[in-house]
C-alpha cells in the first residue's frame, strides 16, 4: 500500500511537472499560481492529496476549484503529470477517469462515465486516456473506452468508441480521420 507521504510527494511532483512546461524559475512559479490554468491544476492536485487523507477535504477543495476556476475535476480521478488546462472553465473530469502524462485539455471538455446512479462512483465505467492526448474545445469523451497514446480529439467531437494510438477523432459520433480512416 502506498504511504500518505509518498502519495503527497507523488502529487507534489506531478504539480511541479504540470506547471513547468518550458518555463524556468520565477516564470514557472508565477504560471503555477497566478494564472487561472495554474490555479485550477494546483487546486486539483491539492484536492487529490487532501481527498486521500479525508474524502470530505478533497470534495471541499474540488468545490472551491469549481467556483473559482470553473473546472470540475474529481479528486478521485487518476491524472498523470504534465496536465495542461489551457482554459479550465467548463472542464469536467469524472471520478473514475484515468489520464496519462502530458494531457492537454481545452475549455468545455467533459471526460467521464455515462451517468446514472453509478456514474458518480470512482469505480464507474469511465474513459482511460493514454499519454500525450490533446482534446479540443467542447469535446466529450464518454463511457468505458480507451484512447491510445498520442490521440487527438477535435473540437466538439463526441467520442464513444475506443481509438488506437495516434488517431485523430472528429465528429458526432467521433470517427478517425486521415490516412488510417481511408485504409
Amino acid at each position: 500500500m502506498v504511504s500518505e507521504q509518498s502519495r503527497s510527494t507523488s502529487v507534489a511532483s506531478r504539480l511541479f511537472q504540470d506547471a513547468s512546461g518550458s518555463r524556468t524559475g520565477l516564470r514557472r512559479v508565477a504560471g503555477a499560481v497566478l494564472t487561472v490554468r495554474g490555479l485550477a491544476t494546483t487546486l486539483f492536485r491539492l484536492s487529490q492529496v487532501l481527498g486521500h487523507v479525508q474524502s470530505g477535504l478533497g470534495h471541499a477543495v474540488k468545490q472551491v476549484n469549481h467556483v473559482v476556476t470553473g473546472a470540475d475535476l474529481a479528486w478521485q480521478a487518476e491524472v498523470g503529470p504534465g496536465l495542461c488546462l489551457y482554459h479550465p472553465t467548463g472542464v469536467v473530469i469524472g471520478p473514475g477517469v484515468r489520464v496519462g502524462s502530458r494531457c492537454e485539455l481545452q475549455q468545455g471538455v467533459t471526460i467521464g462515465g455515462l451517468g446514472g446512479p453509478e456514474g458518480s462512483r470512482p469505480d464507474a465505467p469511465s474513459p482511460t486516456l493514454g499519454d500525450d492526448i490533446v482534446v479540443g474545445a467542447g469535446a466529450r469523451i464518454l463511457g468505458p473506452i480507451t484512447l491510445g497514446d498520442g490521440c487527438r480529439v477535435g473540437a466538439n467531437a463526441v467520442v464513444i468508441r475506443s481509438a488506437a494510438a495516434g488517431e485523430t477523432l472528429v465528429g458526432v459520433p467521433a470517427s478517425p480521420v486521415g490516412r488510417s480512416a481511408r485504409e
